[in-house]
């Protein structure tokens, strides 16, 4: 899985995609082997209650891989008992209808955030305008809380 990821990365643009492995606390020596020699991250579901795969029941199984969204949201799950080019492809396809590359804040979409961003928000706010990549503090509404968190960003 960590060899797909960095081909996401890599090889597909995917600069914001984190595939984390769900293990069980009471399989300790298997979850060390599923996640060697890998940057994948593993997260421990409580067992025997499993809080993590009863969120995501009924597509959870042994094998599940659960996709999901930047905010959290399901998209699609597939079985993983094996990985190949048909599982990649369909990881794939869910990518691409769902992945947002754009960054919060960057509003002339240059992957940098600097006062040019500051500049068009403040236009966005003085023509009363909308653009979610504006509204940091997630409000739902674009305003100077907005330009300070932006300010903040570039000056840390």
């Amino acid at each position: 899985m960590s060899d797909f990821q960095d081909e996401l990365r890599n090889d597909d643009g995917y600069e914001n995609i984190v595939i984390i492995g769900v293990g069980q606390t009471i399989m300790e020596g298997a979850n060390n082997s599923f996640c060697a020699n890998s940057d994948l991250p593993l997260v421990m579901d409580s067992y025997p209650d499993l809080p993590i795969r009863n969120q995501f029941a009924p597509y959870y199984d042994n094998h599940a891989l659960i996709i999901l969204g930047y905010d959290g949201n399901y998209l699609g799950h597939i079985d993983v008992s094996g990985f190949g080019i048909t599982q990649k492809n369909y990881i794939r396809n869910i990518l691409e209808e769902h992945y947002e590359q754009s960054i919060l804040g960057d509003l002339n979409d240059d992957s940098i955030l600097n006062i040019q961003d500051i500049i068009l928000m403040v236009n966005l706010i003085l023509s009363s305008q909308q653009n979610p990549v504006a509204d940091l503090n997630s409000d739902n509404i674009i305003n100077v809380l907005d330009i300070i968190q932006l300010v903040n960003i570039i000056l840390n």
